[in-house]
């Protein structure tokens, strides 16, 4: 079974918030000229938007929306093993299968999106069934849990500015549908909250009727892999085959960065570390430029289009980059995400389009 090797293209460790149709945000990356933004990209941005084609593969299953938005225009999301559906009227999972042309969804995505016309951009989680007189499901990811004494607890969540409070009439369920308790929910989960009212200050504080805890998954998506020093094969771009191998190590599947990348299109450079720094290493694309050093495992992705400022989170993908002889810098394969790529592993074949 085809599996993602990391649950959110960019998962910077922050999170998205779901908005009202007028104020929803568009995709943070790659970024207009002369618009800027914000220092850091936040892992996952709202759209809201009209289906106006599903694709699903032989099994049935979603793969592909095709979006229109008054507001956002035109998107295509690609659908992940770990998108997860939920049906904000019920509180509930929803089942894709249900999904038609012409419904309203909200979908949270990554922030870094192809510069293809329309651009895609990888769901993490995709919202049906939006009640017209409440307020919808947002997925966010917890960043900080305070225990009140009261008995209620706050959850920090949109990098530092919204804090969310459930107290002991806050439902709480699990995506499965189980029953969950508030003790349940900690520092790095995702969830989904319902709330109306958010009250405006900074941080913004809110209420929430109802939470559900979303299932972990798999860490950097590393989880399941072949043993290490299993040998993987590259193909790039749904048909090139790269001469060479990747492997798992510590859990990881890594790759030969200049081998892939130069094969994609991308510039790659190196420069060497100085005073027992790690060597630097970039892959870049015309608008981003993914940064890794030798020796540290988090990867920094950051915006080159002019007149604009921006960055992903320092992203850890469960192994640090190192050069092997004679000179080869391996890297874990989901640094490619960061360029708007998908990376996927099937069996023992790595696939980076």
């Amino acid at each position: 079974m085809k599996r993602i090797l990391s649950a959110l293209l960019v998962s910077g460790a922050l999170l998205c918030a779901m908005a009202l149709p007028a104020a929803a945000s568009g995709p943070s990356a790659p970024v207009p000229a002369g618009q800027a933004q914000d220092a850091s990209l936040p892992d996952s941005v709202s759209y809201y938007g009209q289906i106006q084609e599903i694709v699903r593969d032989e099994s049935g299953n979603v793969t592909r929306l095709y979006l229109t938005s008054t507001f956002q225009g035109e998107y295509i999301m690609n659908i992940l093993p770990e998108t997860v559906w939920i049906d904000s009227g019920n509180h509930s999972a929803a089942d894709p299968a249900d999904l038609k042309a012409g419904d309203s969804v909200y979908v949270s995505h990554s922030p870094v999106s192809t510069r293809s016309m329309p651009p895609q951009s990888n769901a993490c989680a995709v919202v049906i069934n939006i009640p017209q007189d409440a307020g919808t499901a947002r997925y966010h990811e917890v960043e900080a849990i305070a225990r009140n004494t009261d008995g209620s607890l706050t959850i920090t969540s949109d990098n530092g500015g919204l804090l969310i409070t459930a107290d002991a009439s806050t439902g709480v369920s699990a995506y499965d549908g189980a029953a969950a308790d508030p003790a349940d929910i900690q520092v790095g989960d995702h969830i989904m909250a319902w709330y109306q009212v958010v009250a405006i200050s900074y941080p913004g504080k809110t209420y929430a009727s109802h939470l559900m805890l979303l299932p972990d998954a798999g860490g950097n998506g590393q989880a399941d892999l072949p043993p290490d020093g299993t040998e993987l094969s590259i193909v790039l771009e749904e048909d090139m085959v790269l001469p060479v191998s990747g492997r798992v190590e510590n859990g990881a599947a890594m790759i030969p960065v200049a081998a892939a990348a130069r094969a994609l299109g991308y510039e790659v450079t190196y420069t060497p570390g100085r005073n027992g720094s790690g060597s630097l290493v970039t892959v870049e694309s015309d608008s981003f430029c993914v940064r890794l050093h030798t020796g540290e495992k988090t990867i920094v992705g950051v915006t080159k289009i002019d007149g604009a400022v921006g960055m992903t989170a320092p992203t850890d993908y469960g192994a640090a980059p190192y050069i092997a002889a004679p000179g080869i810098t391996w890297a874990p394969a989901q640094l490619f995400e960061m360029l708007g790529r998908t990376v996927t592993l099937d069996g023992t074949t790595l696939s980076i389009r």
